[in-house]
């Protein structure tokens, strides 16, 4: 994690998410060095908060450790937050093999995201009958097993938007036909029978 420079994200209350790094690790301390963020009141949170539970993407597996009592420091004269190395880290890589209808490549089937206070775009790529989506995004969005997506908002030009919430399952990295490298994200769709039943209409019918 440290070497490939992967996000490390945490979500804080008030639905605040820290989208951060490693930026060191010093086993002789018992610490690690985590890089600000972007958004300055996620890094009040985060060090206002007792522990962190840090979730990371790498090299296709999903990790989670905690980062305890961690509190401001500098590392090469920038600020950063110190916390103490885990004592264990949980690691799991999900592999499913479910039916699923594929969404035709040229569907302007869009899925709008929200994590905190920041908005991201995405595609959708397929679903399946229980309810299970595949999302192609920009590969620097840091997902993780677990994450849950609140008011995630999946728009067609011919259809009312449908706002549902995700809960991420996998995330994987994949290179696209003309070369792009991005992020598929797998996710459970947590929505009502109604809304579901009409995404399903939306993949089966108007799109074959």
């Amino acid at each position: 994690m440290l070497r490939d420079g992967d996000a490390v994200t945490a979500n804080l209350p008030s639905q605040l998410l820290l989208i951060s790094k490693l930026i060191s690790v010093e086993p002789a301390c018992g610490t690690m060095l985590l890089a600000y963020s972007d958004l300055k009141s996620a890094n009040t949170a985060a060090l206002a908060a007792r522990s962190l539970t840090l979730r990371c993407n790498h090299r296709g597996a999903q990790f989670a450790f905690a980062g305890e009592k961690p509190r401001q420091t500098a590392y090469a004269g920038l600020p950063c937050i110190q916390c103490g190395l885990p004592t264990a880290i949980l690691g799991m890589q999900q592999r499913r093999d479910l039916a699923r209808i594929q969404v035709p490549a040229q569907a302007p089937v869009r899925c709008d995201l929200k994590m905190g206070l920041q908005a991201f775009a995405s595609r959708v790529v397929d679903v399946s009958l229980d309810g299970i989506g595949a999302l192609i995004s920009d590969p620097t969005i840091p997902l993780c097993a677990g994450t849950r997506l609140e008011r995630a908002r999946i728009r067609h030009p011919q259809h009312e938007p449908i706002f549902v919430d995700l809960e991420v399952r996998y995330v994987s990295r994949v290179t696209l036909a003309n070369g792009e490298r991005a992020s598929r994200i797998g996710c459970k769709i947590l929505s009502t029978s109604e809304d579901l039943e009409e995404l399903i209409r939306l993949f089966i019918i108007d799109l074959q």
